[in-house]
């Protein structure tokens, strides 16, 4: 095998394979390795018995003119995958104060024409708040660019402060914070959320992947192939070389590969903290990098049904008193489980019938929790969790043939080193919450020649997969602006 690049890319995640499938088709001798059989990340799509299934549950949005479209599109691999957005794609389930019913809702993966007044019947708002409901809404839809990066330093609870809401309308926008961006609603930089709402009022949301979410991962990976690169699985970096204050390299337990440039997908900390080593930085970009704030993460479990038990392939359960702030989720640090959870159900079989055996399903239930690998009230979330499915979706147990549980520790030991206490686990990667977004997003250009990171640490933003993409396209053309810099000095 080759061992001399001009670009090696470590991570086959969303952004790391986006990132590498964009240079080897524009001409860039590029090598991606993943310690992972499978690429594809936190987003990795999984083979058990018939079912394939991501690690937890995942959609994507905007669901139209995604960055998913715009790379297929320039890698000419439309055909490989099928961007899913059905017209009945999300059920969502709301328990309004004082009632033990949910009121649901199903909404398609495209905008409608009523758009997110569409929610006023299921979150029964009286007429009288529906002209200050309206306001907001039409102010955070036309904000211009500029008017949205002036809320980087504004938490979006804060800015809804701005209107007078009805609690049940709060309790929406607080549990889409949680399952969009996986934070606390009064942590979210207000930027990036505006920003992304406003890509889901033109585009939709809950998009999938036929064949899998992950399934893009490795398309992107055999574009690769296809253009001349070369795709290095099961492969562990165990260090990036460097030499006189620039990489050359990366050292694997399958060998050393050289190149001038290495785009990380393995996130900052552990890139920095190990891969890199400490040593080659200075005081002030290392603590910069240790004070990073991760994501929350997602646990769960996984259901393996024997009958086709849902109709709707996605599903998103909140009340008053589920959506996580600060207050709630620091509680629930202390092991004080709420009553309530915000559930996020997705059923990959729904989307795309082959990714289940003939009439059964997988069901891939989750909620959110902290992104410490070690968290010490896993079992009392799974029992609250599976208590609250039960109440749901009465008789799916009975179709239950097996199930699995997941938590941070699998997430961390298949997708990101816990070089940091309490992190490892998060489910998206660092926290888009005011201080990390917006004009105070970590730079993909590390400070170290050569170096660039990619994923949703970096680069990109937006919900989950959208970012990762993002960003891979973002640092794809900043490193051929490096090269092309390169040539011209040498």
């Amino acid at each position: 095998m080759e061992t001399k690049y001009d670009v090696i890319v470590i991570g086959a995640g969303i952004g790391g394979a986006t990132c590498a499938a964009l240079l080897a088709r524009r001409g860039v001798k590029t090598l991606l390795v993943d310690q992972n059989a499978i690429p594809g990340g936190k987003a990795i799509t999984m083979s058990k018995q018939g079912f394939r299934y991501e690690f937890w549950p995942i959609s994507g949005g905007p669901s139209l003119n995604s960055r998913f479209a715009q790379v297929l599109e320039e890698l000419d691999m439309q055909s490989e995958v099928e961007l899913l957005t059905p017209q009945e794609a999300a059920v969502l389930m709301y328990r309004g104060a004082g009632t033990d019913q949910y009121k649901c809702q199903v909404t398609p993966a495209v905008p409608t024409p009523e758009g997110p007044l569409a929610l006023v019947e299921m979150l029964a708002l009286q007429a009288e708040t529906l002209p200050e409901v309206a306001r907001m809404f039409s102010d955070i839809t036309s904000m211009t660019e500029d008017e949205i990066a002036r809320l980087d330093d504004v938490t979006f609870a804060s800015f809804l402060t701005r209107y007078e809401l009805p609690t049940p309308l709060l309790s929406y926008l607080g549990m889409w914070s949680n399952i969009v961006f996986v934070v606390p609603i009064d942590l979210l930089a207000a930027s990036e959320a505006i920003k992304t709402f406003q890509d889901f009022a033109r585009g939709g949301a809950a998009r999938y992947h036929s064949g899998g979410f992950g399934k893009m991962a490795e398309v992107f990976c055999h574009s690769i192939e296809r253009d001349g690169g070369s795709v290095l699985l099961k492969t562990r970096v165990e260090k990036v070389s460097v030499e006189n204050g620039a990489v050359t390299g990366i050292v694997t337990d399958k060998g050393t590969f050289s190149a001038p440039i290495v785009v990380s997908n393995a996130g900052i900390q552990p890139t920095v903290l190990r891969l890199v080593g400490e040593q080659h930085f200075d005081k002030g970009y290392l603590s910069h990098v240790k004070g990073l704030v991760p994501s929350l993460g997602i646990m769960g479990i996984r259901y393996f049904l024997d009958k086709a038990f849902f109709e709707h392939p996605m599903y998103l359960s909140f009340s008053d008193e589920a959506y996580l702030d600060t207050e709630r989720f620091l509680k629930m640090k202390t092991g004080e489980v709420p009553d309530e959870l915000v559930v996020f159900n997705v059923v990959p079989a729904v989307y795309d019938a082959s990714l289940a055996p003939a009439g059964k399903q997988c069901a891939l239930v989750g909620t959110l929790c902290s992104a410490d690998p070690g968290l010490p009230y896993a079992e009392a979330l799974w029992n609250k969790l599976d208590a609250m499915v039960k109440r749901l979706w009465p008789g799916m147990h009975e179709c239950v043939e097996s199930s699995e549980r997941y938590s941070t520790s699998h997430v961390s030991s298949l997708t990101r080193d816990a070089v940091v206490p309490g992190q490892g686990g998060e489910c998206v990667g660092l926290a888009q919450i005011v201080g990390q977004c917006g004009k105070h997003k970590p730079s993909a250009r590390a400070p170290l020649g050569g170096l660039f990171y990619v994923g949703c640490d970096a680069g990109g933003y937006g919900c989950g997969t959208h970012q990762a993409a993002d960003s891979g396209v973002n640092v794809a053309d900043l490193v051929m602006r490096e090269r092309l810099i390169r040539a011209t000095a040498s």
